[in-house]
């Protein structure tokens, strides 16, 4: 199960990339994926993310906890030893600015002190899900990432994603289970020992649904006492990786983390095969499970993949039945937009544009434009969106504005301006609408300021 060391691919100057190279992942593909688990040594060489980045993330998810923003993607568990089953067990916690960093806190030497005090010792565990909705720096390294799976094994339409798993515990805390993605665990500090199952060795039991669908889907076992668990373990195969490596399994496999020594950080990115989230808010309705790599947004004109247009096409003529059609196209544009990553990154917190400014897209994260019914055009970028009124000429003009942007050059504000409304009836389009769109655009990351050409940043 140990697999060749990969020559890491180079970093994006600039930024943050958990990229690797093409020749990595056509190994992946042929050898493992969907076929065996397997531990990756080293693979990002010193592009690995590290202990300090983690610490920060959750630092910064206790500061929004404290201010109330959410707490649905983060969970503490407590680990309490002595069950009435002789196994230990779980309990969660609903309230969590005590518990989670705090900035007196320095480091992450001077959290594990303070928690200890305040658990009394006791082992514990985060489970932080969607890291990459509130971490820039995650996002880019996400993408970077799945970006190279998704030309060789195809864009899994999933709920595609990174979690954090932080803590001393000794067993995953939901206990054996599967899930409904295929798992790449990048372990950042300590060593992390996971036993695993192929999913016949362990359908049979009395609990387990018999339902051939099962494979593809999350489900968790339930361990009567010691000895059944003894006897479930007996027939793990078990892989262990250390700090910078990655282990990876199939969908199809039953796993848990297994006990080691101290404190144990890991990312886990998920690859999902089951249909985006969002699709269960629209009426039932058959959905691609996977696009080619070619199908999402890149430097050349797209449109909405074939697959998802027929399925869209699908629903009928009806007022109602277009009114769905509309929100799910849009749904779908920000999904394939973000990379078929689950979730848009955080939007950045940026004055508003100045006419003199300059700006620049990235060429490899295009802004897309897709009609929508009632002579509306919408333009998305890397998750986000906003549905424009759009008469034909002002449509071709927001269009050649996108295709000026994608091309990845500096372009000044004032002279796009002046370009977008030459020639424009006055009343076709405001120029503060204008103006909100550039800033919609920086505000999603999808452009940047930059400096005038042949000028250097500082």
């Amino acid at each position: 199960m140990l697999a060749p060391l990969p020559t890491p691919a180079p970093a994006p100057q600039g930024e943050p990339s958990l990229a690797l190279p093409r020749s990595f992942w056509k190994d992946f593909a042929k050898r493992h994926w969907n076929r065996e688990p397997a531990v990756f040594k080293q693979p990002f060489g010193n592009r690995a993310p590290t202990t300090g980045q983690v610490y920060e993330a959750l630092l910064d998810a206790g500061e929004r906890v404290r201010r109330g923003e959410y707490t649905m993607p983060l969970r503490f568990f407590i680990e309490h030893e002595e069950g009435p089953d002789g196994l230990p067990y779980y309990s969660m916690l609903m309230s969590l600015s005590n518990h989670m960093p705090r900035p007196e806190d320095g480091n992450v030497e001077g959290y594990l002190a303070r928690l200890n005090d305040i658990l009394g010792g006791k082992r514990f565990g985060i489970v932080f899900n969607r890291l990459q909705m509130y971490q820039w720096t995650h996002w880019q390294q996400l993408s970077s990432f799945l970006s190279g799976l998704y030309e060789f094994v195809g864009v899994p339409l999933g709920n595609n994603e990174s979690c954090i798993f932080f803590g001393n515990y000794r067993y995953t805390p939901f206990g054996i289970h599967k899930d409904n993605s295929h798992a790449f665990n990048l372990v950042v500090e300590g060593r992390k020992s996971y036993s695993l199952w192929p999913f016949e060795m362990l359908a049979s039991r009395e609990e387990v649904p018999k339902d051939p669908s099962l494979i593809q889907r999350p489900y968790s076992l339930f361990m009567k006492d010691d000895a059944e668990e003894k006897e479930v373990l007996s027939r793990a195969a078990f892989i262990e990786a250390s700090a910078g490596d990655v282990a990876y399994w199939p969908v199809s496999y039953w796993h848990r983390a297994e006990p080691t020594q101290g404190l144990h950080i890991s990312i886990s990115v998920s690859a999902c095969s089951a249909p985006p989230m969002f699709t269960s808010m629209a009426p039932p309705h058959a959905w691609p499970d996977q696009l080619r790599a070619t199908d999402l947004p890149g430097k050349r004109s797209w449109q909405v993949p074939a697959q998802v247009r027929s399925a869209l096409r699908q629903r009928g003529q009806r007022k109602a039945l277009l009114a769905a059609e509309r929100e799910s196209t849009i749904a779908w544009v920000r999904y394939l937009s973000a990379g078929a990553v689950d979730a848009a990154p955080p939007e950045a917190k940026e004055a508003p544009l100045t006419p003199t400014e300059w700006i620049r897209a990235h060429p490899e994260r295009p802004i897309v434009c897709v009609p929508l019914p009632g002579k509306e055009l919408l333009v998305a970028a890397l998750g986000r969106s906003s549905p424009l009124p759009a008469s034909a000429p002002v449509r071709r003009r927001v269009e050649q504005l996108v295709s000026s942007l994608n091309a990845g050059k500096p372009l000044q504000v004032e002279a796009l301006e002046q370009a977008f409304f030459s020639r424009l009836p006055a009343r076709a389009f405001k120029r503060e609408a204008f103006r909100a769109l550039l800033d919609d655009l920086v505000r999603w990351r999808a452009v940047q300021r930059c400096p005038p050409p042949g000028r250097k940043s500082h």
